[in-house]
């Protein structure tokens, strides 16, 4: 078995998983093994044609690739199946195991937790983690990538962090560790020469693969900033955000939302994001998409981050 940290997590594993990094401790909080799962589970509710839904389980069912059984937001059952397109009958890749196991299975499992699983990119400025959020294109990863490069700002998470609504002060629990970018921003950020692999989207993006020495901790988060590209003319800018617009933003970020849907209970989900949203401060960056032009694009947003105590709601 392979011990694991992530999400603030012990993992014991019977998969190996490269993308974490390796723990060691007396009792996991998760356990990830392979075993037989049925193809429907007993009294479930259909929430989408890939998820079922019952009690305390949720089944996902991958084409080509397995179902994966989450259980009571401790444990992940693997029944990999056979793609018999590839080659000689071989099973299917482990590459694509883990990116279904990291991705949609695990925020499946912290919804169970009831936790919140959200979709960002991170740094921490000093002055606190800033996580940045946004559509699928908005630059979230470049965004972390040049606080990182231009001002050696630590990277604290990728892609999916957790917070726990338990804690005294919202903490930001780091992921994977790695940062998802297009090949045009590898080469603003001049990472040729990083630890890259290609993303399993077929597509151009690529995994840049941190290879840090010491564990990355949970940290405090400060902010949370929706990243939105302006329209033509429109010049850059930034905005705090307070109420409905706030707790919009929160909501939009969080990751498979349908899982919150099926999971957990509306009125306390509600009320952790209302938590939240009174705890850290929310803000709108809208500018125009140009990667030569960052540096003068946010030059405001290098100043809020670099700042304590943050400007007021405007």
């Amino acid at each position: 078995m392979f011990r694991y940290y992530m999400y603030g997590l012990d993992i014991e594993s019977e998969l190996e998983i490269p993308e974490l990094r390796q723990s060691d401790f007396e009792q996991s909080d998760v356990q990830i093994h392979f075993a037989a799962v049925p193809e429907t589970l007993s009294n479930a509710t259909n929430a989408a044609p890939w998820l079922q839904v019952s009690g305390e389980e949720c089944l996902m069912s991958v084409k080509d690739v397995g179902r994966f059984l989450i259980k009571n937001g401790r444990e992940i059952v693997i029944d990999r199946r056979i793609d018999r397109k590839r080659s000689r009958g071989l099973g299917v890749p482990s590459s694509d195991i883990r990116l279904y196991l990291l991705g949609s299975a695990f925020g499946a499992l912290i919804h169970q937790r009831n936790q919140l699983p959200f979709h960002v990119s991170a740094v921490d400025s000093g002055s606190g983690v800033w996580a940045f959020t946004g559509p699928s294109g908005a630059g979230k990863s470049t965004t972390a990538g040049w606080f990182n490069r231009h001002y050696g700002w630590p990277i604290i998470s990728d892609d999916v962090s957790v917070v726990r609504p338990s804690d005294d002060q919202p903490l930001l629990y780091p992921g994977p560790r790695k940062l998802k970018l297009w090949s045009d921003a590898i080469d603003y950020l001049e990472c040729g020469d990083a630890n890259l692999k290609r993303d399993l989207s077929n597509t151009d993006k690529f995994q840049l693969y941190l290879n840090e020495k010491e564990l990355i901790q949970a940290a405090p988060l400060q902010a949370l900033i929706m990243l939105e590209r302006c329209e033509p003319g429109e010049k850059p800018s930034l905005r705090r955000l307070t109420g409905l617009e706030a707790f919009r933003v929160c909501r939009l970020s969080i990751y498979r939302p349908i899982f919150e849907q099926y999971l957990r209970k509306r009125s306390e989900f509600v009320a952790d994001i209302v938590n939240l949203t009174q705890s850290i401060q929310i803000y709108r960056f809208r500018r125009p998409w140009s990667l030569e032009a960052i540096p003068e694009h946010f030059a405001e947003l290098s100043e809020q981050l670099g700042q304590q105590p943050l400007s007021k709601a405007g």
